[in-house]
């Protein structure tokens, strides 16, 4: 009974393999077609990047920030809303189409190539992540980067803490982390009163998340004690405020990192080379 099952995956490894580069084709198709879909019938330009662009703009005008439209509401700390506002001088829809071109590189990064990234694409949450216009992608990249610890990966997390204020779990560059954390908060002081502003937006604003606190943070609690690159990965990505459906690409880097544990715990690791990419390592079947 064992041969029989052990050759039909021996088959189905080897079809994925022959016929990987067609499927990358066709999920980068379907995600570029949902995306298309969803702009034509009014997802653009696309919300999240569209809130970013306002809150830029309302500081540099001196308008209030935060509080303004519950449909646009902005919710990041201030220091945020201070880099924005030099971005938000450029037309707003190049804006949103810088935003998804980094969303779609942070893809590709987090992948580890295009054709995993095409695979990717057949995944329903990606082209959601896509079309909210958040910054999703971009933060699972920065939380694969600083578990990896890429130089400049503690500023970029320092960046997107102030954003969603899980990444610093996945901090190793500490030095850059807190030299950007500290450059950041001392921009934010010609405008002192949007640290008050923001704490009375977040205690006034209620966000339903899509995948409860209760049960979520526990989860990450334990991830985070496992300690594991991996694990550390995943609890940076669940530990997040609010999180909603397409939060779930947050969990890629995590996926990634318990991919390149596992092949690296191979016996045949020590003279292989390491996946580069999520589908990338190799199936371990036995008698392979």
């Amino acid at each position: 009974m064992k041969r029989p099952v052990l050759g039909f995956l021996r088959c189905l490894v080897a079809t994925f393999r022959r016929f990987r580069t067609p499927l990358a084709v066709a999920g980068a198709c379907v995600t570029a077609g949902q995306v298309a879909w969803w702009s034509a019938i009014g997802a653009w330009p696309f919300h999240d990047s569209v809130a970013y662009w306002l809150a830029g703009q309302h500081l540099l005008r001196g308008e209030p920030v935060y509080g303004n439209d519950p449909f646009l509401a902005f919710l990041y700390a201030p220091p945020i809303a201070v880099l924005l506002a030099p971005l938000s001088l450029i037309p707003m829809a190049w804006f949103v189409l810088g935003l998804f071109v980094a969303q779609v590189w942070a893809l590709r990064y987090v992948a580890g190539s295009w054709t995993t990234a095409g695979l990717l694409g057949w995944l329903p949450v990606v082209p959601r992540a896509l079309v909210t216009g958040n910054v999703d992608l971009v933060m699972s990249a920065v939380i694969l980067a600083a578990l990896r610890s890429r130089p400049g990966s503690g500023v970029a997390a320092a960046v997107l803490a102030f954003c969603k204020y899980s990444p610093v779990l996945a901090v190793r560059r500490w030095r850059e982390f807190v030299a950007a954390s500290l450059l950041l908060v001392t921009l934010t002081l010609p405008s002192w009163q949007l640290w008050l502003q923001y704490a009375t937006a977040l205690m006034g604003q209620q966000q339903e998340s899509w995948w409860h606190p209760l049960t979520r943070l526990p989860l990450a609690v334990l991830l985070l004690v496992h300690g594991k690159p991996w694990a550390r990965a995943m609890a940076a990505g669940l530990a997040v405020p609010v999180f909603h459906y397409h939060s779930l690409v947050l969990l890629l880097p995590g996926a990634r990192l318990l991919i390149e544990s596992q092949h690296s715990a191979r016996p045949e690791a020590p003279s292989s080379a390491p996946p580069t990419s999520l589908v990338d390592a190799r199936i371990g079947i036995p008698g392979e």
